[in-house]
């Protein structure tokens, strides 16, 4: 027993000095600490959005183009034999100013010699009425004559008594036949002289109306103006053979002008916005002269039907309204298409807009992504629709690794 109370306060003695210096390497160990990995953060400048009223204008380029351009042609062939006083490249002339005159030596022929056969058309339709005429008279008497031979023949053989022989009653019979033979051979006569009448009115019909387009091509060997304008790629001389297809010049109207003009991109979009397509509106043209700019107006009269896939947009056109110097044709002018209704837009630094399609807000320290709609470009920067974006920040700093949601560190914020 005693021993093993000995044994027993052994164990306690090893434990509790086992204890003692656990506890005493533990309170003396050194501290280990985690060692704090520094990252630097990209810096980006900020810049608040603001929204701010903006009228809509559009701003283009074109050409003074003439609003009736005409090719001058022949419809024939044939030989120039006059050319009209003043005609030259660049002249002016007025509406109804001979321009050429071609040979009209066998058009004249033709037509007489149509008039001749058609005066000889009419005597013999003359002659057809004429038989007609006497042949209704001649069917008129023999109806009488065959009624007075029915009569006749009608009392003779209603007489009970033999006072007419039979010999006269047959000649009567006889008689009546033969009227009525007649008077149908007189019918048949007068059906085939109707047609023939017919016939011959037609051909008459027919012939005149071939005189009539000799008498109009007769007319169109003078060439007319048929508008006042200027004259261009003149080619023409007396004693030319032309064909129908010799481009002889062009004849352009310069006292009605518009002014056509492309209106693409951004611009497009805009147009569309306006009421009408902006059909009837007022645009400002402005051209140059040496050094002196001249300006004018004009109103949006029409607007091409198809646009143009390649670059987005389309032809407009406005006709030019009076100016105080006149705008010669072909001159390269600038229009403005000036809006009256505000709308909410956006400011944007150049360094802000990415791909023309996406800006970054920055929030939280972090980079948000958002996408836009570009109206135009300014000379302070991009405008771009408000889509309740004023009062954000929006990141002015390009990174070369810039993405969304990556965090930064914010300066001017």
């Amino acid at each position: 027993m005693r021993k093993f109370f000995k044994n027993f306060v052994i164990c306690l003695i090893i434990i509790f000095i086992g204890a003692a210096a656990f506890y005493f390497f533990t309170k003396s160990r050194p501290i280990a600490t985690a060692k704090q990995e520094t990252t630097d953060l990209p810096v980006v400048d900020t810049y608040m959005l603001s929204s701010k009223n903006y009228l809509s204008n559009i701003k283009s380029y074109g050409e003074i183009v003439s609003k009736k351009k005409l090719d001058i042609r022949y419809r024939d062939k044939g030989k120039v034999i006059k050319i009209g006083k003043n005609i030259d490249n660049g002249a002016y002339i007025k509406k109804g100013d001979l321009i050429f005159q071609i040979d009209s030596f066998y058009i004249e022929n033709a037509i007489k010699e149509k008039l001749a056969s058609k005066k000889i058309l009419n005597l013999n339709l003359k002659k057809i009425n004429s038989q007609i005429e006497s042949t209704e008279l001649k069917n008129k008497e023999i109806v009488t004559q065959r009624d007075i031979t029915k009569n006749q023949l009608n009392r003779r053989s209603s007489v009970k008594s033999k006072v007419f022989s039979e010999n006269s009653i047959d000649d009567l019979r006889l008689s009546l036949s033969i009227k009525e033979q007649s008077l149908i051979d007189n019918i048949e006569l007068l059906k085939v002289l109707n047609i023939e009448a017919e016939t011959l009115n037609l051909e008459i019909e027919r012939l005149q109306i071939i005189i009539e387009k000799l008498e109009n091509d007769l007319l169109e060997t003078s060439v007319m103006a048929p508008f006042s304008g200027h004259l261009s790629n003149l080619n023409l001389e007396v004693g030319k053979e032309i064909s129908s297809n010799d481009q002889l010049g062009t004849l352009s109207d310069t006292d009605n002008l518009e002014v056509k003009f492309f209106v693409g991109g951004n611009d497009y979009f805009k147009l569309t916005q306006y009421k009408d397509s902006a059909l009837n509106k007022v645009v400002n043209i402005k051209w140059m002269i040496g050094n002196k700019f001249y300006e004018s107006k004009g109103k949006i009269s029409r607007i091409d039907g198809a646009v143009n896939k390649e670059i987005s947009g389309i032809n407009v056109y406005a006709n030019i309204q009076e100016s105080s110097s006149k705008i010669p044709l072909g001159a390269f002018v600038e229009v403005n298409l000036k809006s009256n209704l505000p709308t909410k837009v956006i400011s944007v630094p150049t360094s802000a807009i990415f791909n023309n399609k996406y800006i970054y807000l920055v929030k939280e320290s972090r980079l948000i992504q958002q996408e836009i709609i570009v109206i135009s470009e300014e000379r302070g920067g991009v405008l771009i629709e408000d889509k309740n974006l004023s009062g954000n920040y929006i990141a002015t700093t390009r990174l070369s690794n810039m993405q969304d949601n990556i965090q930064v560190n914010v300066i001017n914020q």
